[in-house]
């Protein structure tokens, strides 16, 4: 079964991305990150999260909670 899954949350700082990541899970949101980042420069791209469809509002509000940045898709 493929499961389509939909970005929440993207920055340039692994870092903070492995956090939101981080802090979904511990909610019970399943959630992954997504490596854009290039490289050699690894200051070019970002890192997306990235959760299931089904959970994409629950994970946007408490993404809103916590006073995160947000990307919409």
């Amino acid at each position: 079964m493929n499961q389509e899954w939909k970005k929440v949350f993207s920055s340039s700082e692994l870092a903070k991305s492995s956090i939101v990541m981080g802090l979904l899970n511990e909610n019970d949101i399943p959630a992954k990150t997504l490596n854009k980042q290039n490289s050699a420069f690894v200051f070019l791209g970002e890192v997306e999260v990235h959760v299931p469809a089904d959970f994409y509002d629950q994970a946007i509000a408490l993404i809103e909670k916590l006073n995160l940045d947000i990307v919409q898709s």
